[in-house]
């Protein structure tokens, strides 16, 4: 079965207007996120086809649990989102899973980058100089986040690995299509000093003092495969495929063309379910995620 979703979009003093440009999607132009898909209690999906056709995603994996390979997860594991950052991120971390099941009562999130889309001057925050927490938190109390971040410049088609604990932020200029763990925790170290509704955003600096990993000088190369695991694919002319015994995970980079007889198109948003055969028509770039 391959079930098609409608995005959820979030606004964001960061947001702007490139998820209305370039994907044609039905959102303003102060949109951050697009949660294309989700089974999170804070924002699910919705399924657009099939039967199960005006069902969150949420709901679905709870009442047809086969349709998922009957993975043993209480809650979606994986949330799969495009980021559109007009402006700078917060300097933030994500707690790992035992410190969020402690603290938030929420999986932890480690989450994986592609950049779809950024200026030539785009650049992204991946870990940080010191050595220990107690020389990090001397850089903070100076506000010398400058020289104790590590700063890399960016290309369409970079790949990023942020695992839990790695200090990181999305820099202006940059459209990037995220998968992560299926959590809402963000701990925020440096935010601009930027208002929302009148008033400073929250930092969260003992927490995130509790969590970021030390040292963290060099970038991840490997993928967290023991969470999730994804591919960029392109397709041609008609091929046929088997999905994951957990189903594969599919947002349309570019081109159009059919899943079986689902129309796609760019920023489509797909589940193929468990261990179904499918077919791919058409001239298309694809991002393939499961879940491990």
């Amino acid at each position: 079965m391959i079930l098609k979703l409608k995005p959820l979009f979030y606004e964001k003093v960061w947001g702007g207007h490139k998820l209305k440009d370039n994907f044609n999607y039905p959102c303003t132009n102060k949109t951050g996120e697009a949660w294309g898909i989700s089974g999170h209690k804070s924002g699910s999906s919705v399924i657009e086809n099939t039967k199960f056709k005006g069902k969150t995603l949420r709901e679905l994996y709870a009442s047809n649990r086969e349709l998922f390979g009957n993975y043993q997860g209480d809650e979606f594991p994986i949330l799969i989102k495009v980021i559109d950052a007009m402006d700078d991120l917060s300097i933030q971390v994500h707690p790992n899973d035992d410190y969020a099941k402690k603290v938030e009562n929420s999986l932890g999130k480690t989450e994986c980058w592609y950049i779809l889309d950024c200026e030539k001057d785009s650049d992204i925050i991946v870990g940080h100089k010191a050595n220990t927490i107690k020389e990090f938190k001397e850089y903070v109390d100076n506000n010398d986040f400058e020289s104790v971040l590590n700063i890399f410049p960016i290309k369409k088609g970079d790949e990023f690995n942020i695992y839990s604990g790695t200090i990181h932020a999305i820099g202006k200029g940059t459209v990037l299509l995220e998968i992560q763990q299926s959590s809402d925790v963000t701990y925020r170290l440096y935010d601009y000093n930027r208002l929302a509704d009148g008033k400073l955003r929250e930092l969260h600096l003992d927490k995130a003092l509790d969590v970021i990993k030390c040292p963290d000088k060099e970038k991840a190369l490997n993928k967290p495969t023991d969470l999730f695991d994804y591919q960029i694919l392109d397709n041609t002319v008609t091929t046929t495929h088997k999905s994951h015994q957990y189903g594969n995970y599919i947002f349309i980079l570019e081109g159009s063309g059919t899943f079986n007889d689902v129309t796609v198109t760019k920023g489509d948003f797909l589940i193929v379910t468990a261990n179904e055969a499918f077919t791919i028509e058409g001239n298309m770039s694809y991002f393939k995620a499961q879940i491990n």
